[in-house]
């Protein structure tokens, strides 16, 4: 059955004996992220406890398809289901992994708790199996709605007891972004200063509130090395305003090549990945080592080359024509989308 993000908690409080698969899914991966780890927390679920747990990530699961039926024909020992995370994030699916998955969890076995957790996925015959049996929960996580930051922005400044114009908290809204995730945090850092400070004004607020356009250069440039396309366009055209934008995202593009051709290069010498990235400098922040490896399995040093090649060159077009330079980036985002998604799915 399908769920609105909104009702999921309660509806798994209260349905729970009764489902054997959660599907958390969509473009908002922050939303996604955020509901997962609720999951884990209202189950009781220890990730790092091998005999009632199992984790498979994408990549092992599409190396070795028959791993997810294995789990899931195999008993908890000390718990009355074995629960099953199957991360998905990082892999494009296809037609032939979307059969693997559906055949198996036709079985008949209610002995196991299956948690998928995915990006953004068309709707077709493999979304609608889960969203019509009945043993499992369809959760589809879309981008954060103004109207949804609004009532918790408001929701927020009135139990501090603060009295801003509408038309003040409306426009502060627009310095938030469509990931849910980024967005709890900003809420948090605004509640820790809204209670450590006393007649606050509006410029201090928009002066705490960070501008989201670096957040949401990155979640272009995660999603075009990952592959995906249609919300890597769909967020440059949302945040796209003059050549400032341009440049920023660019180097940006340019910096992430680059580090990972740098940890490639050390490869060839040290055959420990996870080590490398570990001990590289700068370090790499916690959250986008597990990115970076992934990365690291997409791309080789010849087709870096050419990314970055092609980025020097697309960084002069954009200076000499300012004209065109929203259509040359597009560009660029979709022909190295379409590369990730090809090498992806070889």
């Amino acid at each position: 059955m399908k769920i609105d993000p909104f009702f999921y908690e309660n509806n798994l409080k209260n349905n729970l004996e009764n489902i054997n698969i959660i599907f958390l899914y969509g473009s908002n991966i922050g939303l996604v992220d955020l509901l997962y780890k609720k999951t884990l927390k209202l189950l009781k679920i220890d990730t790092n406890d091998p005999f009632n747990v199992s984790k498979i990530d994408g990549i092992e699961f599409k190396d070795n398809p028959t791993v997810l039926h294995d789990n899931i024909n195999t008993m908890g020992i000390f718990s009355e289901k074995r629960f099953i995370l199957l991360d998905l994030m990082h892999i494009s699916i296809n037609k032939s992994l979307e059969s693997i998955i559906l055949e198996t969890v036709k079985t008949e076995n209610n002995n196991y708790l299956l948690v998928i957790k995915a990006t953004n996925l068309k709707i077709n015959s493999f979304i609608k199996y889960f969203q019509n049996i009945n043993n499992a929960v369809l959760v589809p996580c879309y981008e954060e709605k103004i109207n949804t930051v609004f009532s918790k922005l408001s929701d927020l400044l009135l139990k501090h007891k603060i009295n801003f114009k509408v038309e003040f908290v409306k426009n502060l809204t627009l310095k938030f972004s469509a990931n849910s995730l980024t967005n709890e945090m900003e809420l948090e850092k605004l509640d820790i200063f809204l209670t450590n400070n006393k007649n606050v004004t509006e410029k201090m607020i928009l002066a705490l509130i960070s501008r989201n356009d670096d957040i949401d250069f990155t979640k272009i440039i995660e999603n075009c090395s990952n592959g995906n396309s249609r919300e890597a366009i769909t967020i440059f055209e949302n945040i796209y305003e003059n050549q400032t934008t341009s440049m920023t995202l660019i180097r940006m593009f340019f910096n992430h090549f680059k580090l990972i051709e740098k940890v490639l290069l050390r490869f060839e010498n040290d055959k420990n990945l996870i080590k490398i990235i570990e001990n590289i400098k700068p370090p790499i922040f916690f959250k986008k080592k597990e990115f970076v490896i992934f990365q690291c399995k997409v791309w080789n040093l010849k087709l870096i080359n050419i990314i970055l090649a092609r980025l020097i060159e697309l960084e002069l077009k954009c200076k000499l024509n300012h004209t065109i330079e929203k259509t040359l980036i597009s560009q660029f985002i979709l022909s190295t989308s379409v590369l990730a998604r090809n090498k992806i799915n070889s």
